[in-house]
């Protein structure tokens, strides 16, 4: 089991960045949405996400184990937190985008492959923080289509 759970914080993170970057390229319906954190375009927080969950994956022995799994913790369920709003934002313009769903597909199977190891009180708290952060700093916009 480790052996797919450390495949797959390899694997997925490098299909979130492919999707992003694919996302940055395309031109049709993903022109008409955009989004911010904090005035940072979203892709690039998405980018830079899946490459500090790669980073994670680096071992550094056995000291620093736990940070490195309260890390990880940190990040999924914050950004699990961060896609309810996300979600939310699709359902109430009705406008979904395939792109911004992958990814929160790819957020959601992290989680649950990484799920026995996280701590219960710390994913708790940051999924709260995700949620938090997205709903007062996000800001999204979709240009009509016609």
């Amino acid at each position: 089991m480790e052996k797919i759970v450390r495949a797959g914080n390899i694997l997925l993170p490098l299909i979130g960045l492919g999707t992003v970057i694919y996302y940055m390229t395309c031109d049709t319906a993903c022109l008409y949405v955009q989004g911010t954190l904090l005035g940072i375009d979203l892709e690039v927080t998405g980018i830079l996400f899946m490459i500090a969950l790669l980073v994670l994956n680096v071992p550094l022995g056995h000291r620093f184990e736990e940070v490195r799994v309260s890390l990880r913790t940190v990040l999924l369920a914050s950004a699990l937190g961060s896609e309810v709003i996300l979600v939310r934002f699709q359902l109430v313009n009705e406008f979904y985008c395939p792109y911004c769903i992958t990814f929160g597909v790819l957020v959601l199977a992290l989680c649950l492959l990484n799920a026995r190891s996280m701590k219960l009180p710390l994913a708790l708290a940051a999924f709260a923080g995700g949620v938090l952060l997205f709903h007062f700093f996000f800001q999204g916009s979709i240009t009509a289509l016609f």
